[in-house]
C-alpha cells in the first residue's frame, strides 16, 4: 500500500489525523505543518523527544559563555520566552514561507530598537517584508506587554515603578530568540530547522508553555 500523501513511499504508519497509512518520511516531514496531529499520536510524541534532544544539544554546543548567560535568561524570564516562542510557532503555522533568516531579522529589527531606547532615544525600527514586519510587531507587542502594564498604548512610557521587565531582561530574552536561530542556520540545509521545532514541539492550545521544561534545561 502506497503513502496516502506523497502516493510514492510505502505506507508503514497509521496516521490517526488522517485515518489511513502514511509512510514514515511524510509523518516526518509534515507533522503539525500539514497534518493536524491530535496530541495523543504517538509519532508526535516520539518525534517531539528526539528534536527537544537536538535542541539541547544546539544549545550545549554553543561556547561556554553563551550557554551561561542563555541559562541564565531562561531561569529568570522563563515566561517571556515561552510567549516568544509561541508566536513564533503560531506564525510558522499560518506561513510555510517563514523561515529562520526571516526571525533573525524580525528580532534584530526590535533589538535595535530596544539598544536605542536604552541610549535615552525612543526610535522603532521597522521592516518592508510585510512577514518580517508581522512577526516583528506580534514579538514588540509581547514584550511590552510585560514591560508596561498600560498596555500597547504605553509603548515608549514606561513607568519604572510598574513595569514587569526591565529593558536589559527584554533584550536578554531577544537575544536568546536570536542565538537559536542563528544555531539553527548554521547547519540546516532547509533553512527553517528553528521555525519548524517551535512549530512542532508547542501544542497549539498552550500559548503559555514554554518548550523547555524545567526537566530539559541544559
Amino acid at each position: 500500500m502506497k503513502c496516502i500523501l506523497c502516493e510514492k513511499r510505502k505506507a508503514k504508519r497509521s496516521c490517526p489525523a488522517k485515518e489511513a497509512q502514511i509512510c514514515a518520511q511524510c509523518c516526518g516531514e509534515k507533522r503539525v505543518l500539514e497534518i493536524e496531529c491530535p496530541e495523543s499520536c504517538e509519532y508526535l510524541k516520539a518525534g517531539r523527544e528526539r528534536e527537544v534532544a537536538e535542541y539541547q544539544k544546539r544549545i550545549q554546543s554553543m561556547d561556554q559563555t553563551a550557554q551561561q548567560k542563555n541559562r541564565q535568561v531562561l531561569y529568570e524570564h522563563r515566561n517571556v520566552i515561552a510567549h516568544l516562542e509561541y508566536a513564533i510557532s503560531h506564525q510558522r503555522i499560518l506561513s510555510r514561507a517563514l523561515n529562520d533568516k526571516e526571525v533573525v531579522q524580525a528580532v534584530d529589527s526590535l533589538l535595535e530598537t530596544y539598544k536605542t531606547e536604552d541610549t535615552g532615544l525612543l526610535y522603532e525600527r521597522t521592516e518592508e517584508n510585510l512577514q518580517i514586519e508581522a512577526l516583528r510587531r506580534e514579538l514588540r507587542e509581547i514584550i511590552e506587554s510585560y514591560r508596561n502594564p498600560g498596555g500597547e498604548e504605553a509603548i515608549g512610557i514606561v513607568d519604572p515603578k510598574n513595569t514587569r521587565l526591565q529593558l536589559g531582561a527584554a533584550i536578554d530574552c531577544l537575544n536568546f530568540v536570536r542565538s537559536l536561530a542563528t544555531a539553527y542556520l548554521k547547519d540546516r540545509d532547509s533553512g527553517s530547522g528553528y521555525v519548524d521545532f517551535l512549530a512542532r514541539i508547542i501544542p497549539r492550545e498552550e500559548a503559555q508553555k514554554s518548550i523547555i521544561m524545567p526537566g530539559n534545561t541544559p
